[in-house]
């Protein structure tokens, strides 16, 4: 796709009807709204950037993004599901480039849309560096997204790869995360330490950055303040990352505010450092993650 392509010819080519239409935001950046009996949804060009998404049957969104947020060309977003690639956090090498990759803040071409069994399907691709990506991203009742990376050089490429989800929550105070990162160990970013799996839920009380390594087919997100819980389903992932900045770090983040901390938290499906991967030539890999919405009336913590 040509960057410079108008809007109308976005949607005659690409929209959906009603479902799925294009636009600009005010600040110039091309988005994508998703209205449909299923749910509502947003993405934007740069960064392949999933924004917002929100099933028909729930009064709360899945994604959080900032108030604070900077849409500018070259700026990635505060929220929503970046893609951190080809590295995460700092380049390992050259400290100069720019945190968590290229592709965050690259603008994304379009591949092809449809509607599916009432979903929206959007394929976007990226060449870069030697990488070709597909990015897919359904959005229905649940919303899944998969990154499919395929080294087209003709040596093998390493990479980094993490899908920075931002949730939305009633209240980090209350949030606790079950399932599979149970039985993992995990590295603690802040102490430079790794623990052994701890056998329990995870809860928040402090500034949290943790890497849990190996797969963790299944998370669950229970949020009793608002009756939910997002369970999450990834494949191609054999590491993930857990994140809720706390006080401090909130107040040194000037796209993000003070105390949104409070309504948040990052589950990242991953393959970063340890769990990094190597591609042959011609060689691809795909990591996917999945987010389904159940109500809860009742919670059973333990």
């Amino acid at each position: 796709m040509d960057i410079d392509l108008d809007i109308d010819g976005l949607n005659r080519k690409y929209g959906l009807e009603n479902d799925l239409v294009f636009d600009l935001h005010p600040n110039g950046l091309v988005r994508a709204n998703v209205q449909t009996n299923q749910c509502a949804g947003e993405f934007f060009l740069q960064g392949a950037h999933v924004t917002r998404y929100q099933p028909a049957s729930q009064t709360h969104p899945v994604l959080f993004m900032s108030q604070q947020a900077l849409y500018i060309p070259g700026k990635a977003l505060r929220g929503g599901i970046p893609i951190c690639f080809p590295w995460f956090n700092s380049h390992p090498s050259d400290p100069s480039l720019p945190a968590h990759g290229w592709a965050r803040t690259s603008v994304w071409n379009l591949v092809q849309t449809q509607k599916v069994d009432g979903q929206i399907e959007v394929a976007l691709g990226l060449a870069k560096d030697g990488f070709d990506l597909i990015y897919r991203i359904s959005m229905g009742e649940t919303l899944k997204v998969a990154l499919e990376v395929r080294n087209a050089a003709d040596v093998p490429l390493d990479y980094e790869i993490a899908l920075h989800t931002y949730l939305s929550l009633g209240s980090i105070e209350n949030v606790s995360i079950a399932g599979d990162l149970e039985n993992c160990e995990h590295y603690d970013q802040l102490t430079q330490k790794l623990h052994e799996p701890e056998k329990q839920r995870i809860r928040f009380v402090q500034e949290t950055d943790r890497i849990y390594y190996g797969q963790a087919s299944r998370i669950v997100l229970d949020d009793p303040a608002w009756q939910r819980s997002i369970q999450i389903d990834s494949l191609g992932s054999q590491a993930t990352v857990v994140w809720n900045p706390w006080i401090d770090k909130s107040k040194r983040m000037a796209d993000f505010g003070d105390l949104e901390y409070l309504q948040m938290c990052c589950i990242e499906t991953a393959n970063v450092r340890q769990k990094s991967v190597r591609l042959a030539p011609g060689q691809t890999h795909t990591t996917t993650a999945e987010f389904q919405v159940q109500n809860t009336v009742t919670t059973n913590i333990r």
